[in-house]
């Protein structure tokens, strides 16, 4: 009699047991998943619309003031997918021209070192390298 008591029990038990490894994997596939999202984001970075150095990244025009290259610099990278490569110990702290509308990065960075001894000197899709040029 014992036995039969202990029988359902065990079931239950075990049926648990097989109901909570199955939701396990499901939570393993799900965690997959996203792992395989991030590996795939690097790729997909330059597809995605609005992102870049020659796509307009934002809706709101920019209001950036005359300032430092470095802070101008860091404004613009932080707003897109373009990396700004440059030496900030000698672009860094020219004074740059203020950016004001709605343009790309590569625009934006073009209207901002006009007139200095800054020059895009490498573009890419994804990057903009900047050198002081004199």
């Amino acid at each position: 009699m014992k036995n039969i008591k202990f029988l359902p029990l065990v079931l239950f038990g075990t049926s648990l047991l097989i109901s909570c490894n199955n939701s396990n994997n499901k939570n393993a596939s799900a965690i997959e998943n996203v792992e395989v999202s991030k590996e795939n984001a690097a790729e997909q970075m330059d597809t995605i619309v609005g992102r870049g150095c020659f796509e307009i990244v934002t809706e709101i025009p920019y209001d950036i003031p005359a300032q430092r290259f470095d802070e101008t610099a860091q404004a613009l990278a932080h707003a897109s997918g373009c990396i700004i490569k440059t030496d900030f110990s000698t672009t860094g702290s020219i004074q740059v021209n203020a950016i004001k509308g709605k343009m790309s990065i590569h625009d934006a960075i073009l209207v901002a070192i006009e007139g200095t001894d800054i020059k895009i000197t490498e573009e890419t899709d994804t990057s903009l390298k900047v050198e002081l040029v004199k």
